[in-house]
């Protein structure tokens, strides 16, 4: 065996190299027989070597071992066991992600090594040895330090300055002595410790850029130096190379070359490699557009050599410098790539801590400039789950100040303020300036969640902002003060016209003064910019001259130009959207209009569209977008511009639109169903559809006009539905011929596979696989045919057509009629289309208003909780003149013209027409629709298309699937049961009883109907029968349930069930009833039955008595029962089942007996989504067919 010195000269030198496994192998063969201290200093050098290497786990597993098995060898102070225990403290946080105890454990072990007998200042150390354990611990200490006060907890000043007080008078002593290995490691560590958040504190102004120079200098001018310590010098010292304004920095930058040729000479593995890679980083920071094709190529040659040389370290470095330089909000794609890179790389290091920190800042810079809400909301969240404040105080904080930011960007100012004051309790006084950024989050909470100007809201807000704002002047935090009066100002006086906006403005110009020094110069050019933004947006209220509109320009344009300087593109955008805005208003006031002044405004839009939509900044592409749509109509509307040419600026809006609501579809369905209806509401995207429907309308364009109405209904419920929803089967087949496309969907799907089984962080990992697979997927035309239909698009009237030729076959040669309605200019029209007619636009000569009237009228519940007056009409019968519903016939009254008898009726209701019974509503002389048509109801026909598709599907379902059937009748705490309830009740369960005995299926009833049961019993139906009560009256629509047994079923759970694909009947006060928000969107048991995976619902739209859905079940199910025998008879192929039919004969039947005569009674059943269900044979046993 060679001696220690031997091999330790060895190792180090193939370390220096980058041969970390050379290195490694000689350490660990010499501790086969190593002993005592000389054990101790091998694995100490094997631990460094590692770490070196990028094997954090590995290093810290090696160090614990030996501390654990040779505990009893060596005494607890023993010099070289403290360095160990030291080493592997420094390790510890690193790879458990947990400072939790760290800082307590290397204050006892730097206390008890500095108590050590000898033990003081380095020059009078007794031993080498020793001497070189003091610096491995002194390095160690003071590296942790700055990484606890970077990242958890704060070390005073005066502690601080202690740990690295040694350092400069350590390393001209080990200069002098020609221990220039030694010098180098404490000229690693000061450069190291430069670059860090803590160096920048008040207080340690003694670490100076310069210092390190003259370090680095005096190692390459020393004649001790070998060739590749030399150069290792520089490269240690080019990791501050944002210092590019510091004194010597010029000197630096010649160095690099010869740094290169040192490490070349001596055969360093990877380090020439590692400096290359910093000047294509440069350049790459500098623009991305100098990210080539070569330079790509050039960087991906750079990987290939860690790899090559088993540098997971460097490599992971690489990777984060590369990260760091690509420009904010660019290169998405490219960042991606990297951070799975990165991903992996950590599973080798075990470097989690710093996995952790780079994914949390990630986020922030992503949504920053991509607002990609959602997606950051489920990464943040599942990051938060893994460490507690405990482990990572800063990172703690910084994912809650994310996740704030985020939903405010949603519009959730509830959830966005519950986030921000956890980053503020986090935080704490910990650190102070990422506080006040939290502060800032709590303010924008607090504005978000009081919708704007609203007292008392508003008032709290201003009050907390301007304590906020003192205190942070008072501590010198103009940063902070700054960004919170931008807010007063540019959120609450300057809208409102408030005196107090221009001393608020005043008071920045002051803060902004004494900004130099205290914030970076991206920082200062962004508030240049904010000031000059706010200072045109003030001029926005006064009166308009020559001489205030180009002081307002001239404003926007500087707010332009720092915003760049600041390298902040996005906002940059949005001061070309407000500075459009402004010069509006400047159009709005000439007399005639000027063209030239509504062009710029185009142009402007414009410019910010393409902006954030090379950023893929989806919120900000949407608003832009909406915008220009709106110029380009007023355009028209002017005479400027074509049709064409407002149509395809309004189309681009929609699209836009679309690409924001889908951002959410990675949301729990029902949340992500909500948060796409209040985009809808406070997106202005139903002014485009208005805007839209009025040049169809003007310019006489039927078919463009269907579209759009496509276009404006109930998307969110679409989205979902396509989400679950199978590729088409004809597109498939073409797509499965391609071998290429073939493997993008089959690794689209296993992707898709993982991510319902991962947890929430794999899943982050994923999700960017996923993003990369469809980027590639866009690239053939008919994947992203694919793609487009999972966005749900629109149907297309083709489509529909198609759609209905084929239901006219299944049906016997029933033809079908798709009618909309549609609010044109306050007043609803009907359109019908029919086969290849074009579609048909008939007015209905009634108003919005006047059907809302009505509706207050006849069907919302009365002052004192009194049943609606519809309910108890019973002076007049339907047929006489003055029965309600004859004065809104003129509803259907064009379907006489539009429409034949026996033709399936797809209704589209709009608006408040969906709490209409249109079907009970008299076509001609009395005549409702649903004795002259069968009718089924769905909020777009998109939604129906979708629905109708999956019917099709239970045709191939497995039989074990069948017929269930379930009610529940029971009193409650609220509901006392008389003994005619009693009665009711025990007929509610014998009907369920002899329904399932009749037809197959099985029944259960009462209290066996538990959460887990129902839940279980739906997602094993292809019919499903539910008898009981629907509790609707909830101030959340979410919170609206089911009454089951155990508990309340909301809404919200059945949006999370996954069924296979069943027609549900729901015989339940109001169980059909759909709430709609802006937007034509519905949100209720309907919805949330659709979005589970139901092909079609039959509910109840107003309260019904239990007696009258009992008489319905029979005769639905009986009808039912007699089509499928009939078909089964016939030999037909596949056994299609028309509820429609179906369900129009129950209503009929119901409507023939005097008890249920009344519309009341009858017209509350409505069948939504698809009018029949494909069953499959045996599906009733053949003993209940002939029953």
């Amino acid at each position: 065996m060679s001696s220690w010195i031997e091999a330790k000269s060895t190792a180090q030198h193939m370390n220096d190299v980058g041969k970390y496994d050379d290195a490694i192998k000689i350490l660990q063969d010499f501790l086969l027989a190593a002993r005592g201290d000389d054990q101790l200093c091998a694995t100490a050098e094997l631990g460094t070597v590692l770490t070196d290497q990028g094997c954090l786990k590995a290093a810290l597993n090696t160090l614990e071992h030996t501390l654990e098995s040779d505990a009893t060898l060596y005494p607890s102070d023993h010099p070289f066991c403290l360095q160990l225990r030291m080493q592997a403290c420094r390790l510890r946080p690193v790879v458990k992600a947990s400072f939790n105890g760290v800082l307590q454990e290397v204050s006892v072990i730097y206390q008890t090594f500095s108590a050590l007998d000898g033990i003081g200042d380095l020059d009078t150390c007794r031993t080498l040895t020793r001497s070189i354990a003091q610096i491995s611990i002194n390095i160690t200490y003071t590296a942790l330090l700055f990484m606890i006060n970077d990242l958890h907890d704060r070390i005073s000043i005066h502690q601080l300055k202690a740990s690295i007080a040694w350092q400069i008078p350590a390393f001209w002593g080990l200069m002098q002595e020609g221990r220039v290995r030694e010098a180098l490691a404490v000229a690693q560590n000061y450069v190291r410790l430069l670059n860090t958040s803590t160096a920048q504190q008040n207080g340690l102004e003694d670490m100076r850029f310069s210092s390190a120079i003259e370090m680095v200098e005096s190692i390459i001018e020393s004649p001790n130096a070998v060739p590749v310590w030399k150069a290792t010098a520089v490269g240690e010292l080019l990791h501050l190379r944002n210092k590019v304004n510091e004194p010597g920095w010029e000197r630096v930058n010649f160095l690099e070359a010869e740094a290169i040729r040192l490490f070349q000479s001596e055969g360093h593995t990877h380090a020439a490699v590692d400096i290359r890679l910093r000047q294509a980083c440069n350049r790459v920071g500098q623009s991305i557009l100098n990210l080539t094709t070569e330079l790509l190529q050039e960087i991906q040659g750079c990987f290939q050599v860690y790899e090559k040389n088993n540098a997971p370290g460097p490599y992971s470095r690489a990777v984060t410098l590369m990260l760091s330089s690509i420009p904010p909000g660019q290169g998405f794609d490219l960042r991606v790539s990297l951070l799975d890179i990165y991903s992996q790389l950590s599973d080798i290091t075990g470097a989690e801590l710093e996995n952790v920190v780079l994914k949390v800042r990630h986020l922030s810079n992503w949504l920053s400039h991509s607002t990609r809400s959602s997606q950051v909301i489920e990464s943040a969240r599942s990051i938060d789950e893994l460490i507690d404040v405990r482990d990572c105080r800063w990172v703690k904080g910084m994912i809650a100040n994310v996740t704030s930011n985020a939903y405010n960007l949603l519009g959730d100012g509830e959830n966005a303020l519950e986030w921000a004051k956890s980053a503020v309790d986090r935080w704490g006084e910990v650190f102070r300036l990422e506080r006040a950024g939290a502060t800032l989050m709590v303010l924008l909470a607090m504005l978000n969640k009081c919708g704007g100007f609203r007292p008392p809201g508003v008032r709290e807000a201003i009050d907390f902002a301007e304590r906020e704002i003192s205190h942070h002047l008072g501590e010198g935090l103009f940063l902070a003060a700054f960004e919170k009066m931008a807010v007063l100002a540019g959120s609450i006086f300057l809208p409102k016209g408030d005196e107090r906006g221009g001393t608020c403005l005043d008071s920045m110009e002051e803060c902004l003064q004494n900004l130099p020094g205290k914030a970076t110069p991206d920082e200062v050019n962004y508030c240049k910019a904010q000031l000059h933004q706010l200072r045109g947006q003030i001029l926005m209220g006064t009166e308009l001259d020559h001489e205030v509109t180009d002081s307002r320009n001239e404003h926007f344009e500087q707010a332009v130009a720092f915003y760049m300087k600041a390298r902040n593109p996005v906002s940059a955008a949005c001061a070309r959207q407000i500075q459009a805005n402004a010069l509006y208003t400047t159009f709005q006031a000439r007399v005639p209009p000027s063209w030239s002044v509504l062009r710029r405004c185009i142009e402007l839009s414009d410019i910010a569209k393409d902006v954030f939509e090379a950023l893929d900044n989806t919120l900000m592409l949407a608003e832009s977008a909406r915008l220009c749509g709106f110029f380009q109509f007023k355009a028209w509307s002017h005479g400027f511009v074509s049709g064409d040419t407002a149509l395809a600026s309004l189309r681009k809006a929609d699209q836009a639109s679309a690409e924001r609501r889908a951002e959410v579809s990675i949301l729990a369905s029902f949340e992500a169903v909500s948060r796409k209806q209040k985009f809808v509401m406070t997106s202005g995207i139903e002014d485009t559809h208005a805007r839209a429907l009025a040049v169809c309308q003007l310019e006489g364009r039927m078919a463009d006009l269907w579209d759009w109405i496509q276009c404006a209904k109930a998307r969110s419920v679409g989205d979902q539905l396509t989400n679950q929803f199978p590729m088409q089967a004809t597109l498939n087949d073409d797509i499965m011929r391609d071998p290429e496309m073939k493997a993008l969907c089959e690794e689209e799907e296993a992707v898709t596979q993982q991510m319902t089984a991962a947890d929430p962080v794999v899943r982050l990992k994923l999700r960017s696989d996923l993003h990369l697979i469809h980027v590639k997927m866009a690239g053939y035309p008919l994947l992203r045919q694919a793609l487009d239909l999972r966005k749900s698009t629109p149907v297309s009237i083709s489509e529909i057509r198609d759609l209905g030729q084929k239901m006219k076959c299944n049906a016997g040669g029933m033809e079908v009629v798709f009618v909309d309605w549609v609010d044109l200019g306050g007043t609803i029209w009907t359109v019908a289309l029919k086969s290849d007619t074009p579609p048909q636009v008939v007015s209905c000569g009634i108003t919005v208003n006047e059907v809302k009237a009505w509706k207050q009228q006849w069907l919302d519940v009365q002052d004192g909780g009194r049943l609606a007056a519809f309910f108890v009409d019973d002076e007049y019968d339907e047929d006489e003149p003055d029965y309600c519903l004859r004065s809104i016939d003129k509803l259907v009254a064009s379907l006489h013209d539009l429409t034949s008898k026996g033709e399936l009726l797809v209704f589209c209701p709009t608006n408040v027409l969906h709490s209409i019974p249109l079907h009970a509503l008299w076509v001609e002389d009395s005549t409702p629709v649903i004795q002259r048509n069968p009718v089924i109801y769905s909020a777009s026909l998109t939604t129906f298309w979708q629905c109708y598709r999956r019917s099709e599907l239970t045709g191939s379902i497995s039989t074990n699937l069948g017929l269930n059937m379930a009610g529940v009748y029971e009193p409650r705490g609220d509901r006392k049961f008389s003994s005619e309830q009693h009665a009711e009740q025990s007929n509610v369960y014998t009907t369920l009883d002899q329904l399932a005995e009749r037809y197959g299926g099985k029944s259960i009833s009462g209290q066996a109907v538990t959460a887990e049961c129902f839940k279980q019993m739906m997602e094993t139906s292809i019919m499903f029968h539910f008898h009981g009560h629907c509790r609707l009256d909830q101030p959340t629509l979410g919170d609206q349930s089911l009454e089951l047994a155990d508990e309340l079923l909301p809404i919200r759970r059945v949006f999370e069930m996954k069924l296979q694909s069943p027609h549900i009947t729901l015989v339940a006060c109001d169980s059909a009833l759909q709430v709609i928000s802006a937007g034509d969107e519905p949100l209720g048991v309907v919805t949330a039955l659709l979005c589970a995976g139901a092909s079609s619902v039959l509910g109840t739209i107003w309260p019904t008595l239990s007696s009258t859905g009992r008489d319905f079940s029979g005769e639905f199910y009986s009808d039912v029962v007699d089509q499928y025998r009939q078909s089964l008879k016939r030999g037909s192929s596949p056994t299609i089942v028309n509820l429609a039919e179906a369900l129009r004969r129950a209503v009929l039947a119901l409507r023939t007996r005097r008890k249920t005569r009344q519309p009341y009674h009858w017209a509350a059943f409505v069948l939504h989504g698809s009018s029949s269900i494909t069953l499959p044979h045996a599906f009733i046993p053949e003993r209940r067919v002939n029953t």
